[in-house]
């Protein structure tokens, strides 16, 4: 049962009435067509489509999901994601996310061999609305080439951005699926309930169904769901705004940049609401020759949230995270291999960033409740704890923190 599987069921109890038994194969060319009418995107070419075993599907996700794991950057960004905490130590980020995007063993388009692999083993009713995200999801290929897009997101190193893009793509060939699923009973995607909420819903009944999902950390299960949720409602609010699969084709030439722009559609459809760029090394030079820059990472109103609902609830890392402007997340590390991270971050408003250092505060006190604190203040915060130097400083709309600093260090930076 993949994501897109267990979204679908949520939404409705009684799909559009299978197909009596048939081929897998003729099954797959029947849905090219009904996509093809859905979707409004005639196929540039056929779909190429090969029946596979289970073992085959597996070996080629996990081929898939495991290019590039050992490479510097994910290591590098496993020490950083370990560093905030969003992840425990000893636990390997590529490798988890390897395992992750390979348990769901079912058909799946591959876009970098353009074929759609059928899962051999299912019958067709069993898989038919999975069919239709796949095949969806080729013609959005055919047509905007979604697999540059997503190469290109992750090669520009913004983290933030690229889940976004994935968000939109995904909630693109899931509207669609969605759509085969209630046409027949004349509804539309769009009137549906709020997509994002009913994938929050579903979490357990995934976790019930894999076993690595159901251990990973939890960043690591809702940057996986984000865009199976996000995404689709995203697609309600762009079709409400203008009805039409025309208005989606044209954000292909103007992607969301940002998760904020995802999870409030607003802010990318009305008055658009751009990242502002944030550059950290300037503040990382401060600590002089002896550190350097080992990783950066955009975190975005999403990866804010789920640092600051490490230590809060729920309900108020998401307000805290309200109000994002952009952010960059540094890890530096120094010729010994210790490592800290600097965080600068700017908001809307001087309100938003003073609701945000108030947060990030209680979150200090909740993940550091026995530290001694040098200062204690709205806008300054800090304290030392086993030798690391931890501190927050709010100056109007921008607001700094550190995380694990040599104590000798401090002196350094202290004044940022």
């Amino acid at each position: 049962m993949r994501i897109q599987a267990v979204l679908g069921m949520a939404v409705i109890l009684a799909c559009n009435g299978f197909a009596a038994e048939e081929p897998l194969g003729e099954t797959a060319e029947r849905l090219a067509g009904t996509v093809a009418r859905l979707r409004g995107l005639v196929p540039r070419a056929p779909i190429r489509k090969e029946l596979k075993a289970h073992a085959e599907i597996r070996a080629l996700l996990a081929e898939r999901a495991r290019a590039g794991i050992a490479s510097e950057s994910t290591l590098r960004e496993e020490k950083l994601l370990q560093r905030l905490g969003l992840i425990p130590a000893g636990v390997a980020y590529g490798e988890t996310m390897a395992q992750l995007r390979s348990e769901q063993v079912e058909s799946v388009y591959d876009p970098e061999r353009k074929t759609l692999w059928i899962a051999s083993w299912l019958p067709a009713p069993e898989q038919e609305h999975v069919l239709v995200h796949e095949i969806a999801l080729a013609l959005q290929d055919q047509h905007f080439d979604v697999e540059s897009i997503l190469a290109e997101s992750g090669r520009e190193g913004n983290a933030d951005q690229a889940l976004a893009r994935k968000a939109f793509i995904e909630g693109d060939s899931t509207a669609v699926m969605l759509q085969h699923l209630v046409a027949p009973q004349k509804r539309h995607f769009a009137d549906l309930p709020n997509l994002a909420f009913v994938m929050q819903a579903q979490m357990e009944a995934m976790k019930s169904h894999y076993e690595v999902l159901k251990l990973a950390p939890a960043f690591l299960q809702e940057s996986l769901m984000f865009p199976y949720g996000y995404g689709p409602s995203f697609l309600q609010q762009v079709w409400k705004h203008k009805p039409s699969w025309d208005a989606v084709n044209d954000i292909y030439a103007d992607l969301p940049e940002s998760t904020e722009q995802i999870m409030h559609p607003e802010k990318y459809l009305q008055t658009r609401d751009r990242p502002r760029p944030v550059d950290a090394a300037p503040w990382a030079a401060a600590l002089g020759a002896g550190w350097q820059v080992a990783h950066k990472r955009v975190m975005g109103e999403f990866g804010l949230g789920r640092l600051l609902g490490l230590h809060l609830t729920d309900e108020r890392a998401h307000k805290a995270a309200l109000g994002w402007g952009g952010d960059e997340a540094v890890l530096v590390e120094n010729r010994a291999g210790k490592t800290a991270v600097l965080l600068l971050t700017e908001w809307d408003t001087e309100e938003d960033a003073a609701k945000f250092a108030e947060a990030v505060q209680a979150w200090f006190e909740k993940r550091n409740p026995r530290a001694a604190r040098r200062e204690t203040l709205p806008e300054r915060f800090s304290f030392v704890e086993d030798g690391e130097f931890h501190a927050l400083r709010r100056t109007g709309a921008s607001v700094r923190i550190v995380l694990g600093l040599p104590e000798a260090d401090a002196p350094k930076i202290d004044g940022f």
